[in-house]
This record gives C-alpha cells, sequence and structure tokens, in this order.
C-alpha cells in the first residue's frame, strides 16, 4: 500500500489539482492490477496525513472513483477497490514474456519503406519555447491574449445533454453543418469569397488542405511550381506526392510568373503575405498569374496564409475571389485566430474537386472532431471571433511598429522585409554573413527565433538570412529582446 504515499504535485503549477492527482494515481494501480478488487484502501484520515493533503481531497478523490466503479464504500469497514474491477491489459512481464521470442530487429529490416518523410527538412523548435523570455517565434499566439472564458463558454454550451449525440456521433465523411455555414457566411466574405456548401470542406488545419490538394491532383507525371524559398511542409509533401517540383524565385511583388510556369500542372502560392519573406503579391503580379493560369488551365492552390489577423484595411481580396476561379483551390485556416492547436482549417474549391477531398479525407480521419467545430461554430455565431479579430489587429498592428522601429535600429545594415498588416519580419545581411549558428546561440539566452534554413531548396541561400516573428511576445519586451539578439549577432560573426 506504500505506493499511494508518494508526494503529490503541490506546486500552484501543476495542470492537475490534488484530488485528480490523486484519482489517477489509485485508478493506475487498480486498471494495473496493484491494487486488488475487495482490497482495503488507507482510510481518509490516514492518506491524507501520509500525504500531506486535506482530508476533504482524500474525501472527493474516493468519491469520484466511486462514481467511476472503481471504489466502492462499504459501511463501518471503510473503501475498498470494487469488487468487479478487473486489471486492463497485458502487465509489463506479460508483454515481455511475449516477445521474448522475437527477433529485435527493426520493421525496415524486413520490408524497406517506400517513402522516408523524416528525411524531409522541417522548422523545428523547443516544445518549452513559450517558457522562454524572448519567443520571437512566427505563427504562435500569445496564449495570454486568447479569450478563454468566452471559449469555454462556448464549449459548455456545446457539451450540454441535448447537444451530445451531435458532439459523439460519427459524421461518417461529412461536416459539422453549422462551422460550414459560419464559414460560408461569416469568413470567406472578408476575403472576397462567395461559395456554396458543395464547394467547402472542413480540414485538420491548412496542411491537411494542401496534402489533399497534392493527392488528388498530383502523381509522377504532374509538376507543381512552388515559391523559393517556400512553406516547408509544403514543399515536403509536394516532393512526395508529385513528380516534379519546380523552384520559382520570389521578388518584391510575389512569385515571379514567367514561361517557366508553361512547365507547370499546378502552382502553390502565399499571396496574402509570402512564406517566409512577408512579401505580399502586388495586384499586376495577381493578375498575371490568373490570367495565365486561365489561358494554361493551370491549377493555382492558394494558401491564404496570415490573412485571418492582418490588419492592413487595404489588403487584397483573395485570388479566388475573382469572378472566374474554378481553377484555384483555396485553403485557410483559422489557426492564427482560434490558435494552431486546434487544427481546424478549410479548403474551397468547385463541388467535383470537394467531393473527391471529402472521400480522401474519409480515408484518413473521417472527419475532425465534433465537438471542436462545433464549439468553433459557436464562438463564430456569437460574435467572439469577429471581436478577439478586432482586438488582436490592434495588438498586432502596434507590435509591428514597435518591430519594426528595433529592427532598423539595431540592424541598420540589414534589408528589412515586413509585409505590412502581418507580424513575420525576414532580415538579409550581407552575402557573406554567415548566420548559421544563431538560433542555437540565442536559444542559450532565451531568445527563440525559428531557422530559415528548410525554407529553401539550396541551404546555403539561407545563411545571410534571419526571421522573427511577434505573434507570441509582448510588445514591451520587442525592443529588449531585439537589442538583445543583436549582441548575440555580433557575438556569432566575430
Amino acid at each position: 500500500m506504500s505506493i499511494l504515499f508518494s508526494p503529490l504535485n503541490k506546486a500552484l503549477t501543476s495542470q492537475i489539482n490534488l484530488r485528480d492527482q490523486l484519482c489517477e494515481r489509485i485508478s493506475h494501480y487498480i486498471t494495473k492490477g496493484l491494487l486488488e478488487p475487495n482490497m482495503r484502501l488507507p482510510s481518509c484520515r490516514k492518506l491524507s496525513r501520509q500525504l500531506g493533503i486535506s482530508r476533504n481531497t482524500v474525501v472527493s478523490a474516493y468519491q469520484n472513483l466511486i462514481y467511476d466503479g472503481l471504489v466502492e464504500a462499504r459501511e463501518r469497514s471503510g473503501y475498498f477497490v470494487h469488487k468487479s474491477v478487473r486489471p486492463s491489459g497485458f502487465s509489463q512481464e506479460q508483454g515481455t514474456a511475449l516477445t521474448d521470442d522475437k527477433s529485435s530487429a527493426g520493421l525496415f529490416d524486413r520490408l524497406s519503406p517506400s517513402q522516408t518523410p523524416s528525411d524531409f527538412d522541417i522548422i523545428l523548435r523547443p516544445n518549452d519555447w513559450l517558457k522562454h523570455p524572448y519567443p520571437f517565434v512566427c505563427n504562435q499566439m500569445d496564449v495570454d491574449r486568447f479569450p478563454l472564458a468566452d471559449w469555454r463558454k462556448c464549449s459548455q454550451q456545446v457539451l450540454n445533454s441535448s447537444k451530445i449525440a451531435a458532439v459523439t456521433s460519427d459524421y461518417l465523411y461529412g461536416d459539422c453543418e453549422e462551422l460550414v455555414t459560419q464559414i460560408r457566411n461569416r469568413l470567406l466574405p472578408r476575403r472576397g469569397i462567395y461559395a456554396g456548401e458543395d464547394e467547402i470542406l472542413i480540414t485538420a488545419g491548412a496542411q491537411q488542405a494542401i496534402f489533399l490538394s497534392a493527392m488528388i491532383m498530383g502523381g509522377p507525371s504532374r509538376t507543381i511550381g512552388i515559391e523559393d524559398p517556400c512553406y516547408p511542409d509544403a514543399r515536403n509533401i509536394f516532393n512526395l506526392l508529385l513528380g516534379t517540383v519546380l523552384p520559382i524565385e520570389v521578388d518584391q511583388e510575389g512569385l515571379v510568373c514567367d514561361d517557366r510556369l508553361k512547365k507547370c500542372d499546378l502552382v502553390y502560392v502565399t499571396p496574402n503575405h509570402q512564406y517566409p519573406s512577408a512579401v505580399r503579391m502586388s495586384n499586376a503580379r495577381r493578375n498575371k498569374l490568373h490570367d495565365y493560369a486561365l489561358r494554361n488551365n493551370l491549377i493555382i492552390i492558394e494558401d491564404d496564409y496570415d490573412s485571418e489577423t492582418d490588419f492592413d484595411p487595404l489588403r487584397a481580396p483573395a485570388l479566388k475571389a475573382k469572378a472566374s476561379s474554378d481553377h484555384v483551390i483555396y485553403v485557410g485556416s483559422l489557426s492564427k485566430s482560434l490558435g494552431p492547436g486546434l487544427r481546424l482549417g478549410y479548403m474551397v474549391a468547385s463541388p467535383d474537386f470537394i467531393r473527391e477531398a471529402r472521400a480522401l479525407r474519409g480515408m484518413m480521419i473521417r472527419h475532425t472532431p465534433p465537438a471542436m467545430q462545433l464549439t468553433a461554430a459557436q464562438f463564430i455565431r456569437l460574435g467572439h471571433h469577429d471581436a478577439f479579430i478586432s482586438r488582436l489587429q490592434g495588438v498586432h498592428e502596434r507590435r509591428w511598429y514597435a518591430a519594426d522601429a528595433a529592427l532598423k535600429k539595431y540592424f541598420p545594415e540589414a534589408k528589412i522585409t515586413n509585409g505590412w498588416g502581418g507580424t513575420n519580419f525576414m532580415l538579409t545581411f550581407s552575402p557573406k554573413t554567415n548566420l548559421t549558428g544563431l538560433v542555437e546561440g540565442a536559444l542559450e539566452k532565451g531568445i527563440v527565433i525559428d531557422h530559415i534554413k528548410p525554407c529553401y531548396v539550396h541551404p546555403q541561400e539561407s545563411y545571410n538570412k534571419m526571421r522573427i516573428g511577434v505573434s507570441a511576445i509582448g510588445i514591451k519586451k520587442i525592443s529588449t529582446g531585439i537589442e538583445q539578439l543583436r549582441a548575440i549577432y555580433d557575438s556569432s560573426i566575430a
């Protein structure tokens, strides 16, 4: 019984309160078979004394376990492991015994993989980046700004008993109609897009939408043009699913549109704010790309990256907003406005494409969790999303000005690309500058910046560049953080 007496985590920062920690511990030992049916548990007084917690906490934990059917109270005898409880699964010893007679060789020693996605370069950052003093990461949310009370209220409304069937049911290959309606009526018109219900599909973030597009429209005989530099996850997907991936450079107007597009069946672009340079595609370049696509049957995958919280009131509408846009697959996301971890995105395309994308998504995950879809729909419907976006745009605009001023002050020699309306900045130094160790050096001093190398087809083109974001860092820390980053920069290139 001494296994119950090891200390609980009493730190205020613990994500689980003492009662739930105790419930978790006892239920774990019961299901593992370490506490057997009919075994008597310590009295509330004894357990509270041993653990240094209140007796009421122990009583509350026991009551929860009784409700869950793991513990029973016997009159004048105390608390016992429920007599009907049976351990679940195999013990560690049994599991080890089952595998003793098998070789320790890896799966790929038996059959080599047809793909090795882990070979692709991606942007990595520490899991605890938020705990560092200066998180200059890109495309992440300032958690202190998240409207938790409003989101919790919407979640509670969705999870009430009258709606539990909608939350727990399998939609098969369908979507939550409420969320589709809110996207169709509230979100898409902001980007100049008006679509039917059969032209919209909910996805697990923009990334899944890109994957579905490549899977359906790709193949070994197909060629896709991509921006260089580019969103690395998109490029990796295209390398995995298409025969040829053709990098095309980006200038101050966005993707360069020339005869190289004649070799392409598809082209992937981020016109609102190019990833990672933050350049906004000019109207002239948008029209050129659109006209070229119409004349040459070129399919455009438009990733409307960074548009949800864009504070530029004069920003151009989406390419998909043009009158003749059946050749455009539009990819949108709620990542910036609701948080990347919620994994909610959507795509808009012609009904024939959406039909196939829905079927393919169904083979992968059926659909995104209904509880998340319904909560997001309620959040948008009640106006919380509009209010949050309005506040966030003001916050981001102030941070943009603060970062722009600090970067010009502390990095006057750099060429700064900082698309108005966004939160990301790219700095380009002289060609001889080598910043390959800057990210690691900054991290040692509590400054988190993202690697930019994975964005380039030719990594050496990234060596003289640095990228920072201000969506997750408080405005009071921006100038000081950039000043410290300058000191690290000086020492790294000395």
